[in-house]
């Protein structure tokens, strides 16, 4: 045991005792490194004095966990010296720093991430691609005061860092750490929760209304991405922005990601010294009061606004103009990657007043500099670079590629889409898993992604239907959630036989709660014309898959948990349909009897061993459909015990909502049967 001692900012010396330098993480010892001036201060995100410590107990709360120091065992891991982001402990420190440092500052930010990178199985792409546009907008805008909103929590990461949290970033998505999407209750400078994408121009436009109505200043900057101009509401948002007309700027960060590989291999949309010339003539206040014309009569006003068009079009890309229809004053492209036109543009767009809407069209790169990152880090670390290297690739060599429930969703609709020729396959969320990408590959022209358009997806399902093919609609719970008016009046009103699929049911680890599939059994069961099902393992996944192939009068889903199968061996067998509404017993018991729904079934299984070693029976059972219910297995299983557990991964008016009220409508609470329920989301 060692000790070390921390000094701190503001006078505090941390004593803390740990294996210091004994770690066994497969590098030798002597290269680990104990940050001598570690900033504890960097520990408490909410601040006494501040707005958002006091607006919210729940923030308080979290507050106070956060401000504990772990453990330092945990605080050792090698990196590249970062003089300049030292300093950086909250925005503020950004506005005196030259353009010089601030290049600095992004290429020890961009090494910053690639370290966290080597250690998280998470991509970081999408955030080493906004770190100049991220520092550019701190370094102009005055957050909190100001407010910034960020469309996908992926772009966040830097943006985490420069706002006091970098000393948790190794904590995301941990107990007690960081959410790795923005969250109102974990700083103040997070204006606005990051969802599933799509809601910070709506957000960020609310804003900007209220700003105005109570006579404030301060101003609205919204950051979207590819992936989420895919979805409506992006655009719903934007054509409302340029009718209100109200102060706020949209910057589109454009990676060029694209659902269709043609638009990815085509040329770039390049950025030459004159087009940079061009977009700051365009972003300067005497170009933009031109459009103060629409003040002064039509004729003048339809005479600024052609040539304002032309003049715009001739430097825009193509597509540019259909933001100028939605009514946002479009400036573009930027190089996102070039800070001194980044922070010309957004400077003279926020010093404009009574301007409306603006989109500013910044186009990035994932892996911009990352080579040369690598090449500094390797030059003036040789040794620890070869540690991240080796780690790296040990931790890859000893992961253990495991069998998922969806590896066996791909092969069981391998099968069927033999058997049945018109089986098509339409994917929706923000992205694809691996395995599905076997099915995008084998049956090319019967496999649609739309990306995050989950709304356009069950409808697009419901047309494939009506037109004759067998639809199987894949989409994760938590992002079904957003397609539900759809699921309602397109599919299920109408009975048109459309498949769902829903993956990532339940819990699904450091995900946390924006992937979490709670909802999805509660919303689809309550739906007059729905079957809604659920595999107890791999097994029933296939059965299921078959069931659901041979169902063409009415809509059927069933769901599946994120992670490992339960067997280890990769037999399949073929899909045999089950007969709806039809549950089983398992083992048979005495008194207590346990009924599991989907993948409860394996926990409740495990009860029953462990109670069986205790020398108590009891009856386990699978009800495999919560809609419609098996009545004649709920009756037996109330007759013959005095007491039935019902065990589901949801919400409450799940599947214990649907036995309960068949129970107390049928009389069976008037015997000696005592009901209850066993749910893991306590907090619904």
């Amino acid at each position: 045991m060692g000790s070390a001692v921390a000094q701190c900012p503001h006078g505090i010396t941390s004593h803390s005792t740990g294996n210091l330098g004994q770690k066994k993480l497969g590098y030798s010892s002597r290269c680990s490194k104990f940050p001598c001036q570690l900033d504890f201060a960097r520990f408490g995100l909410l601040h006494q004095g501040s707005s958002a410590a006091s607006s919210s107990d729940h923030s308080t709360e979290f507050g106070r966990r956060i401000n504990a120091v772990p453990d330092m065992d945990d605080m050792f891991w090698d990196k590249v010296p970062t003089p300049l982001l030292d300093m950086v402990e909250n925005p503020i420190h950004l506005k005196n720093l030259s353009v010089q440092e601030l290049k600095e500052l992004a290429s020890e930010i961009r090494s910053e991430l690639s370290c966290i990178m080597s250690e998280k199985p998470n991509s970081l792409k999408a955030s080493l691609a906004v770190v100049e546009l991220t520092i550019a907008i701190h370094h102009v805008f005055h957050a909190p005061v100001d407010k910034i909103l960020w469309d996908v929590g992926e772009q966040t990461y830097a943006h985490k860092i420069l706002t006091g949290r970098r000393a948790l970033m190794r904590m995301m998505r941990q107990k007690n750490g960081l959410s790795s999407f923005t969250s109102r209750f974990e700083s103040e400078y997070d204006s606005f929760g990051t969802g599933h994408g799509c809601n910070s121009v709506s957000a960020g436009l609310g804003m900007a209304i209220a700003r105005d109505i109570k006579g404030k200043r301060d101003r609205v900057v919204t950051v979207i991405s590819n992936a989420t101009t895919l979805a409506g509401q992006v655009y719903e948002a934007m054509s409302n922005a340029g009718y209100l007309d109200s102060n706020m700027i949209v910057i589109l960060n454009d990676s060029r990601r694209s659902l269709h590989p043609k638009i990815e291999q085509e040329p770039k949309t390049s950025i030459t010294a004159l087009s940079s010339t061009l977009i700051k003539i365009q972003s300067s206040k005497s170009f933009r009061k031109f459009r103060i014309t629409k003040r002064i009569g039509r004729g003048m006003h339809e005479l600024a606004a052609k040539f304002d068009e032309y003049a715009r079009g001739m430097i825009g890309p193509q597509g540019s103009t259909l933001f100028e229809e939605l009514g946002l004053y479009y400036i573009g492209p930027v190089d996102g990657h070039n800070l001194e036109d980044l922070i010309c543009v957004l400077q003279q767009v926020s010093s404009l007043d009574s301007m409306g809407p603006v989109l500013i069209h910044v186009i990035t790169e994932d892996n911009h500099q990352d080579a040369e990152c690598n090449e500094k880090i390797e030059a003036d670390n040789p040794q620890e670079g070869m540690i991240t290297i080796s780690l790296s690739l040990k931790l890859k060599s000893n992961n253990v590629q495991t069998r998922t429930y969806s590896d066996c969703l791909v092969d069981s609709l391998l099968m069927e889409a033999e058997k049945h020729k018109d089986i098509v396959l339409v994917h929706a969320g923000m992205e694809m898993e691996p395995s599905f990408q076997v099915l995008q590959e084998t049956f090319a022209d019967r496999f649609f992604d739309v990306g995050m358009a989950e709304q356009h997806a069950v409808t697009f399902s419901a047309g494939l239907s009506r037109g004759g093919l067998r639809p199987f609609c894949i989409i994760p719970s938590t992002f079904l959630q957003r397609a539900y008016d759809q699921v309602v009046h397109d599919v299920d009103r109408q009975k048109i036989p459309v498949r769902f699929v829903i993956t990532s049911a339940g819990l699904v680890g450091n995900s946390g709660p924006v992937y979490c599939g709670a909802f999805d059994v509660t919303f689809m069961s309550c739906l007059p014309n729905m079957i809604v099902m659920a595999p107890s393992d791999e097994d029933e996944l296939v059965d299921m898959v078959a069931t659901a192939a041979q169902i063409d009068d009415r809509p059927v889903c069933f769901r599946y948990p994120r992670g490992a199968i339960v067997r280890t061996d990769h037999f399949m067998h073929p899909g045999i349909p089950l007969e709806i509404g039809k549950g089983r017993v398992l083992v048979e018991g005495k008194e207590v009897a346990l009924l599991g729904y989907g993948a409860m079934v394996q926990n409740c299984l495990k009860a029953q061993a462990l109670l069986s070693r205790l020398g108590i029976e009891v009856t386990v059972a699978d009800a495999r459909f919560c809609k419609p219910l098996d009545t004649e297995l709920l009756t037996l299983l109330c007759e013959n015990h005095k007491f039935l557990i019902t065990v589901e991964e949801g919400s409450i008016g799940g599947f214990a909502s649907h036995v309960a009220q068949f129970i107390a409508l049928n009389g069976h609470l008037d015997g000696t049967v005592k009901v209850m329920n066993i749910r893991n989301f306590h907090f619904w």
